[in-house]
């Protein structure tokens, strides 16, 4: 027969735990920075949210091609609520042909573009991953491999 003191620290162990795991879904990590590789005057994108995947999706599951909400944290975009195309990642993806190549690249990175999708800059600096050219083709014609 268990004692009455065990049965009370079970169950507070099971109040704590859960207490944590509702922290973790209110409180989810927010702090998403993304490099902008245009011209647009924007540095540093902070994402907000991810466009098309439902109302509260994790923003650290973004693959290269994902239409991002995000604020512009230095430059002349500072503080701006602006739409963004992620272009590069360092999570490794598989290509969107499924031809078995898989690719990642060495930071993550985005491309300003207005609210029909369209860039903002004239020019990307850099490569784009082939999964971003094959959804977003007005940022490939201006992309420079």
């Amino acid at each position: 027969m268990q004692q009455p003191g065990r049965r009370m620290a079970g169950k507070l162990l099971l109040l704590a735990l859960a207490a944590v795991g509702m922290l973790n879904f209110v409180f989810s990590p927010t702090n998403f920075l993304l490099t902008c590789i245009d011209n647009s005057g924007a540095w540093k994108l902070k994402v907000m949210g991810v466009m098309g995947k439902g109302r509260t999706p994790n923003i650290r599951e973004i693959f290269p091609g994902d239409m991002v909400v995000c604020v512009g944290r230095t430059g002349g975009a500072k503080n701006k609520v602006m739409r963004a195309i992620v272009v590069r990642t360092r999570k490794t993806t598989m290509s969107r042909l499924k031809n078995g190549m898989w690719s990642s690249f060495d930071m993550n990175a985005a491309v300003v573009v207005d609210t029909y999708g369209n860039p903002v800059g004239s020019r990307i600096l850099g490569r784009i991953d082939q999964r971003a050219a094959v959804i977003w083709p007005k940022l490939a014609q201006i992309a420079r491999e």
